[in-house]
């Protein structure tokens, strides 16, 4: 019984042991932690050390100096004794407040511009004189877009509309081709079914003289994939009525103004579905489809779409035909003699000449005439009180605000002379406003004004005064002009202090609950140093009673 006992109590102690030997190394790894905690303690504070803002220095009326941190609405609301300031974004525009964008808008011109402000006196008080009237700008400005609208419509005498292609029989080339084949053509149109070759093969070989290359030769090849060679011979070029009445000369003129340039034959709707029904029709022979297809004035391109031949193709099908009709199946007379004529149809519609519509154009010039707007009927000038300037440094302020808003009319959108012509524009020169809106929570941050200027979102300008004014600015004696602003000596970068002091605050609260918490884990530790000694004697002592009592034991029963 004694035995149970002491083995119980020994394992409980075991069990103790190991507790506390786990409480140990949780407490050891939290002592750890904090080191890690201090490191990162000491970071924030020393980040928080070369940390900087941008700091702004001005004068109050009685020339004491002011520092205050950097925002767009420190920077660019008026003051005393103030450099002028503005923040202009990448696209050339000033970044204005919400309410000077509102005074700007709500205003017809600069003087009602200046009197948001309050520095004009009260009405009535001021000087009459005749300004533009900006109800003028603005009828003129409608006038000139209804203008250039109308203008853009004049009629053009070159439209295609009217001009019309129409035959030319008149044309010189036209009637040397009629009398040089007039001889073959009549003698064709008989019983002579050779002699509309001669026509063809002179168009053809307009590069061969008879007189002197007899043996000049040239093979062509039909739209049906037939060969077909013409020689100066007496079969096509020699024995010609052309050429025994000295009329090659002529037809080498005509074939090297018609046949060797890219003209078509006539159109012919009817030919089109006669070529496409013979390559549909199962009843004909081959030789019979090719027949037809020699006498159309179309051709199958790759795709299986009708195609109009050119004059000079055309003068390659007829000669193969008309050297083969027989064995085609052809009967001179009612299949060959129509193509002759329909070749000299081809023939006259490549001389052609445009003719002009005269009456349709001038009577569309007359419709277009009465459609022109009326000039504006508005006064160009007005009579308007000019009120004197009561404060006029802080009205300067506001006039270069207006001129770098607006450009250099003292009218909102620009001057209209007499001739109803823009002197002056409010666009940048991309053809944006001069000006944007920048929201105020924006214009107050000094975060973002701060950042901007470092990564080269924004630029500034500065009004400085100049001895001339400058040419298409409006302005008098002063100008705007860009500044990096780290020359700007009212401008500096210092050590926040305020984020200093915050960071050291937490950084001696951290250290402190650190120390605190480092204080109480050392104690627990002590306090389970004490029980594990105690435990560890009760442990021995426990372990070598039970060693006795089991020698004893033995020794019993030995």
């Amino acid at each position: 019984m004694g035995m149970s006992a002491s083995q119980a109590r020994l394992l409980s102690i075991t069990s103790r042991l190991s507790d506390n030997e786990l409480r140990s190394q949780t407490i050891t790894t939290a002592k750890t932690s904090l080191a890690n905690k201090t490191t990162m303690a000491s970071a924030a504070y020393m980040a928080a050390l070369s940390q900087t803002e941008l700091r702004y220095s001005t004068y109050d009326g009685s020339g004491n100096k002011m520092t205050q941190v950097l925002t767009g609405h420190n920077l660019t609301h008026y003051g005393q004794l103030k450099n002028q300031y503005g923040i202009i974004n990448n696209s050339g525009q000033i970044l204005v407040s919400e309410y000077d964008a509102m005074n700007f808008e709500s205003s017809e011109d600069m003087y009602d511009f200046l009197d948001k402000y309050g520095v004009l006196a009260p009405e009535g008080t001021g000087e009459m004189v005749q300004v533009v009237n900006p109800d003028w700008q603005v009828a003129w400005g409608e006038y000139q877009d209804q203008l250039a609208d109308w203008k853009a419509q004049e009629p053009n005498k070159y439209d295609e509309k009217y001009w019309t292609e129409v035959v030319n029989t008149d044309d010189k080339l036209y009637k040397l081709f009629l009398d040089a084949s007039k001889g073959c053509y009549t003698a064709a149109t008989g019983s002579s079914s050779g002699c509309y070759v001669h026509v063809l093969a002179h168009l053809l070989l307009a590069d061969f003289d008879p007189n002197e290359d007899l043996t000049g030769s040239k093979t062509y090849t039909t739209t049906t994939g037939d060969t077909q060679s013409i020689d100066c011979g007496y079969a096509y070029i020699q024995g010609s009525t052309i050429n025994g009445q000295g009329k090659t000369p002529d037809m080498r003129i005509v074939s090297e103004e018609v046949i060797n340039k890219p003209i078509m034959c006539a159109e012919n709707e009817t030919m089109k579905q006669e070529l496409l029904d013979v390559v549909n029709n199962t009843a004909l022979s081959e030789d019979e489809k090719k027949a037809k297809k020699l006498m159309n004035n179309y051709y199958l391109d790759a795709n299986g779409e009708p195609q109009l031949k050119t004059l000079a193709q055309k003068c390659v099908d007829l000669i193969y035909l008309l050297q083969n009709y027989t064995a085609l199946g052809l009967d001179y007379a009612n299949d060959c003699k129509p193509l002759l004529i329909t070749f000299q149809q081809d023939m006259e519609q490549a001389f052609t000449k445009m003719e002009f519509d005269k009456e349709a154009y001038e009577k569309d010039v007359e419709d277009w005439k009465a459609q022109e707007p009326p000039k504006p009927t508005v006064d160009y000038y007005i009579d308007q009180e000019i009120r004197t300037i009561l404060r006029k440094d802080e009205a300067q302020w506001y006039i270069n605000l207006w001129h770098r808003m607006n450009g250099a009319s003292d009218v909102k959108g620009g001057t209209v002379d007499e001739n109803g012509n823009i002197i002056d524009t409010d666009k940048t020169e991309d053809g944006l406003p001069m000006y944007k809106v920048l929201e105020d929570g924006l214009m107050n941050s000094p975060e973002w004004l701060q950042n901007s200027l470092n990564n080269g979102t924004v630029t500034l300008e500065r009004v400085e005064f100049v001895s001339e004014a400058e040419v298409g600015t409006g302005l008098s004696d002063c100008k705007w002009n860009s500044i990096i602003w780290t020359n700007a000596i009212d401008i500096t970068e210092e050590q926040n202090e305020a984020a200093i002091t915050k960071a050291e605050i937490e950084y001696k609260q951290a250290l402190s609950d650190i120390e605190a918490k480092d204080k109480q884990y050392d104690n627990q530790l002590k306090r389970l140093d004490t029980e594990h000694s105690a435990l560890q004697t009760e442990y021995d002592s426990i372990k070598e009673l039970i060693s006795k009592n089991v020698e004893r034991t033995l020794k019993m029963y030995s």
